[in-house]
């Protein structure tokens, strides 16, 4: 069961492994991003952010959705991490409701972004994808930190 699906572009480190894994809890993290999948440098230091005691997965968006429409992780406690909201929402879209919150963290700077919210920058693709990810799934959040307040997608978007 997915209990949170995070949107970090520095996918697991040191803030993901400690203050977020503490604040849900997790069986297991799954990192859903296409580069880092195929990347062995990239698998290796995400392998050593990782908390102890809790299981790792580092899948390509496909791949994550097949593991997550499996039987068997119904019973498992699931933080997904994407690097990207396009990430995000190519999982979403595969997997039909089970994904029902998506909190968006650090969202870098690129050509064209403007920043939303702390540590969000975001260009109009972004927010296009944002809206249309909304269609799937409960909520959207930004959220820095679980210790931070929660600020909802309709009041980034006003």
């Amino acid at each position: 069961m997915v209990e949170l699906c995070r949107v970090d572009d520095r996918l697991l480190h040191g803030q993901v492994a400690v203050a977020w894994s503490n604040a849900i809890s997790p069986d297991a993290i799954l990192v859903a991003n296409d580069e880092a999948a195929t990347n062995e440098m990239t698998k290796m230091a995400l392998k050593m952010a990782k908390p102890s005691g809790v299981k790792l997965a580092i899948k390509t968006i496909n791949d994550a959705a097949t593991l997550l429409k499996d039987e068997r992780t119904t019973q498992t406690k699931i933080f997904v991490i994407t690097r990207t909201i396009q990430d995000a929402l190519g999982l979403v879209q595969q997997l039909e409701g089970q994904i029902k919150k998506v909190n968006i963290g650090g969202v870098k700077k690129n050509e064209g972004a403007k920043m939303l919210a702390p540590g969000v920058f975001l260009n109009e693709n972004d927010l296009a994808t944002l809206k249309d990810l909304k269609n799937y799934v409960d909520v959207v959040e930004f959220q820095m930190v679980p210790s931070e307040s929660k600020t909802d997608l309709e009041k980034i978007l006003k």
